[in-house]
């Protein structure tokens, strides 16, 4: 009898059928490139290719995500700024129409080399900016940093509507085909759809052409541009679909990087799941296989995926880094048939300073326990293996698949929510209205529509009711203290338990700014204390910002001063800042777990400076826990930027009554 290959035995288990065991596909592309860059490779390991490495340990490859640093010329990498990639992938490629000119120049900026592009239309002109850090290269990132985004304001639409509604796609098969070829039948060589795994035309641009937070405000703002943008956009999504589903390929990335956060449930179902529907229509029935690539919180969005004709859900990553634990995942995914997981272990169980042996052991014992019979399951890491994880532990739950992964797995001691817990569940999570909300509050009658501005995200009402308040004699301390405050604290707590979402959270806080703005010369005047001093950024080598930019709202808008010292933030300029500011609290943001040590480098860095005694330090991000908080010394740990205001507020009465 023949030996079933990598690529059939994966490809059996997304079928539903019932194969041998679990198959086990760690990913360690970023940790292969960063002990590369450091040539720190293990002995046994040095001169390989990740490729190399995962055949000689008997691995099938990983390739679901493309490698956005191996491309052919820098060319194939200049037009990442606004979203394109030109890699051996993707089964397309693209060609603007000749009278977009483009102007390229490269040149280093504070240490990383990069690619500056403007794009000139006969309606206006673009310009965007990706590159890579020297500490982006050290911790093994594979993909540019967009320094500058070409959506920046209401004139970039016509521009960038310009060069989509007149972009040409076209095929790439001959590229794509060796592609398929060096994986073999050694893994499945998974293509990619237009852009960085974009599933719509809107989702396009909220992740590819504009700042992700900004993008919020930029959709309730406007409308109708964005509409034209998403009709030209599709044009060129059209074009690849039509040409995707004429290549030789298995399977297909069609959408990553959704998050019930950041992809919250409404939009998702408005924007994105009717083209995901779409092309999810078109191409299995050319027997391609659908992938996402839902890496983050998804809570609000597991229904939603499963409605989107997806067939495999790649970087699931559970309870402890999310919400959601593992046997709830399989429970509603890969149970009933509707998807399959190639994910599931959660990396900080590989970090030492994160997580104890004995964690990843509990963990394992709970999914052989929870997942049977265990069919629609490929174990992998919940995203990528980080540098500075500990290969030991990767190799023992290679040997727990071995010796425990065979199937059908038993059954467990997992018992599944009911229905009525279900709806139970549904009726707790279903916010009141804006009127039931204030009714509640026991807001004064006067104050009742300051409170309601805000939770509604009126910035132009909130400044006409304020100012009527000023004129009737009302203090300026009542109308912040007994209108504003506690609707952004209602706002705060609804994040939290997953009511509301950043779209809101953006809205409310814009209005409480612009409230605030409005107030301060009478606050100011009359001596009102404000909230304390915060120096928030994310840390050296980690360019993510979402989540920072969240928690800067949610303290701007409950009363705190913040200084916003934006990403990739040395430890030399954030101990100057605490210098030169004197924040009362210090909050540092890490998304990456290759970054997460920069904590540690900057709270030593305080103590070294005589600064740490006088602050205290909050520590948070997707890889973060309250043990590694513990480790490395900062004073509390915040889940979310809900949690990030209450603590913060707990510190500030404590230094209050300390005073």
């Amino acid at each position: 009898m023949a030996t079933i290959t990598h690529r059939e035995n994966l490809l059996a288990v997304i079928r539903g059928e019932m194969v041998d065991q679990i198959p086990w596909v760690p990913r360690i592309d970023l940790w292969h490139n960063a002990h590369q860059h450091r040539g720190t490779l293990p002995k046994k390991f040095e001169g390989m290719t990740v490729e190399e490495i995962h055949r000689s340990m008997g691995w099938a490859l990983h390739k679901m995500a493309p490698e956005y640093s191996r491309f052919d010329t820098p060319e194939d990498n200049y037009h990442r700024g606004i979203g394109l990639f030109d890699l051996k992938e993707h089964p397309c490629t693209f060609e603007f129409s000749s009278d977009v000119d483009i102007r390229v120049s490269v040149k280093e900026e504070e240490g990383a080399e990069m690619t500056r592009i403007e794009y000139h239309t006969p309606v206006g002109m673009v310009s965007a900016a990706h590159g890579s850090t020297p500490e982006m290269k050290n911790a093994g990132a594979s993909i540019s940093w967009v320094k500058e985004h070409p959506l920046k304001g209401r004139e970039d639409y016509k521009v960038l509507a310009h060069i989509f509604g007149n972009m040409t796609v076209k095929p790439s098969y001959e590229r794509f085909n060796k592609f398929r070829e060096m994986v073999g039948e050694d893994g499945i060589a998974v293509a990619q759809g237009l852009g960085l795994g974009c599933g719509s035309p809107l989702h396009f641009i909220q992740k590819s052409l504009m700042d992700a937070t900004e993008f919020y405000i930029h959709h309730n703002d406007y409308p109708n541009e964005m509409a034209e943008l998403v009709e030209a956009v599709e044009l060129a999504y059209d074009q690849s679909l039509d040409i995707l589903s004429g290549a030789q390929m298995d399977a297909v990335l069609w959408v990553s990087n959704v998050d019930d956060m950041i992809t919250y449930p409404d939009l998702y179902k408005k924007h994105f799941q009717p083209y995901i529907r779409k092309a999810s229509e078109v191409l299995k029935e050319k027997g391609v296989i659908m992938v996402s690539h839902p890496d983050g919180e998804n809570q609000g969005l597991m229904s939603l995926l499963t409605d989107s004709g997806l067939d495999v859900a790649d970087a699931v990553t559970p309870w402890p880094m999310t919400k959601v634990k593992i046997e709830d995942y399989y429970d509603q995914w890969c149970r009933p048939g509707h998807m399959t997981i190639h994910g599931g272990i959660p990396e900080m169980l590989l970090l030492e300073k994160s997580s104890t042996r004995e964690d990843l052991s509990d963990f394992m014992d709970n999914l052989f326990k929870t997942i049977s019979p265990g069919t629609r399951f490929i174990a992998s890491m919940g995203d990528t293996t980080p540098p500075d994880a500990d290969f030991d532990r990767i190799m023992y739950i290679g040997d727990r698949f071995e010796k425990e992964g065979k199937l059908p797995l038993a059954a467990g001691s997992y018992n599944p929510l009911s229905s009525a817990d279900l709806e139970s569940a549904r009726q707790m999570v279903t916010p009141k209205s804006t009127e039931e909300t204030v009714a509640d509050m026991n807001v004064e009658a006067a104050l009742a529509q300051i409170t309601a501005d805000v939770l509604e995200g009126e910035e132009e009402d909130i400044l006409v009711h304020a100012q009527e308040l000023l004129d009737q004699g009302f203090s300026a301390a009542d109308i912040l203290n007994k209108g504003m405050l506690p609707a952004m604290d209602v706002i705060g707590e609804r994040f939290s338990d997953g009511t509301v979402f950043i779209p809101e959270v953006l809205l409310s806080a814009r209005a409480m700014n612009d409230g605030l703005d409005l107030l301060e010369p009478y606050l100011a005047s009359s001596n009102v204390k404000r909230g304390g001093r915060v120096l928030l950024g994310t840390v050296l080598g980690d360019l993510h910002d979402i989540g920072k930019n969240m928690v800067v709202s949610m303290m701007k808008g409950t009363g705190f001063e913040v200084i916003d010292m934006g990403v990739n933030v040395s430890t030399v300029n954030i101990v100057e800042q605490v210098r030169e500011h004197r924040p009362d609290i210090v909050g540092l943001s890490a998304l990456l777990t290759t970054t997460m040590p920069q904590m540690k480098e900057v709270i030593d860095a305080l103590s070294e400076a005589g600064l740490r005694d006088d602050l205290k330090v909050i520590v948070g991000g997707a890889p973060v826990n309250q043990m590694f908080a513990d480790h490395v010394g900062a004073d509390g740990y915040a889940h979310d930027a809900g949690e990030a205001v209450v603590v913060a507020k707990q510190y500030m009465e404590e230094m209050e009554q300390h005073a």
